[in-house]
């Protein structure tokens, strides 16, 4: 039966995946013909689709305090593909993610197509290109997110924060906002560590994405930081930071 709920799952989220996908894509020449910006557009359909996944895995989403309002520098936990689904249910926003994703079939062009900012966590230059990128692309219509772990977890702790990419609002002294994401499965599931949370190299994407589509319910709570933190020195900001997530923080279960 298991099995059985996973695949038809699987199945209904590409189908719906692919036609929301397909009507956003079509949809976008009408603010490149009248010269609109396309990020009003890209959040109507990011929302829709984070509102259809949500649906089609059974994900029930706790929010907890006052998300920002756009522009906003956002900094989170990070736990699995699937933070972006609160993320996007919450906010208006776009994301910072590694290259690696960009290579992905289908989904690296889909996730291209909607915004995404790419960074190459390896190249050390390749800071200063994305820095400069998330001065164009923070503005009234979207916040920035960033995943400071630079990788997952399990979900029992915050990781340390990698600084680099908070080289950009140390210099333009933005104040960044935080978020802290938890998730909890059905009684009769695994643990949201072994279903949910994707770490390490337990698994393959696909393996993974088909361990997830077997949970019968899935509880998430995404809690927004009631402060911001500041600071010019990228280093000092990124202690701040998981500090502040730190207080208030929740293990995954």
């Amino acid at each position: 039966m298991r099995k059985i709920r996973g695949y038809f799952r699987l199945f209904v989220l590409l189908i719906f995946t692919l036609t929301t996908f397909g009507i956003y894509w079509v949809g976008l020449a009408v603010p490149k013909l009248l010269q609109k910006r396309y990020e009003p557009w890209r959040n109507l359909f990011m929302r829709t689709w984070a509102e259809g996944v949500a649906f089609i895995f059974n994900m029930q989403v706790e929010i907890e305090g006052k998300p920002p309002q756009a522009p906003f520098f956002l900094v989170s936990n990070h736990l699995s593909y699937m933070d972006i689904i609160p993320l996007y249910l919450s906010l208006r926003c776009t994301f910072v993610a590694k290259k690696a994703v960009r290579g992905w079939p289908v989904l690296g062009y889909m996730v291209n197509a909607v915004g995404v900012i790419f960074v190459d966590r390896k190249r050390k230059t390749d800071v200063k290109r994305v820095n400069e990128e998330l001065s164009r692309s923070m503005n009234m219509y979207q916040g920035l997110i960033f995943f400071p772990e630079a990788t997952s977890s399990g979900g029992e702790e915050i990781l340390p924060f990698h600084a680099s990419l908070l080289q950009f609002p140390a210099d333009e002294q933005i104040p960044v906002h935080t978020a802290s994401i938890s998730y909890a499965t059905a009684k009769e599931d695994p643990p949201a560590r072994d279903s949910v949370c994707f770490f390490g190299a337990r698994h393959g994407f696909l393996e993974h994405l088909m361990i997830l589509s077997q949970t019968k319910k899935i509880y998430c709570k995404i809690k927004f930081g009631t402060k911001t933190e500041q600071s010019s020195d990228r280093k000092e900001l990124a202690l701040k930071l998981r500090e502040n997530i730190q207080e208030y923080f929740e293990p995954s279960q």
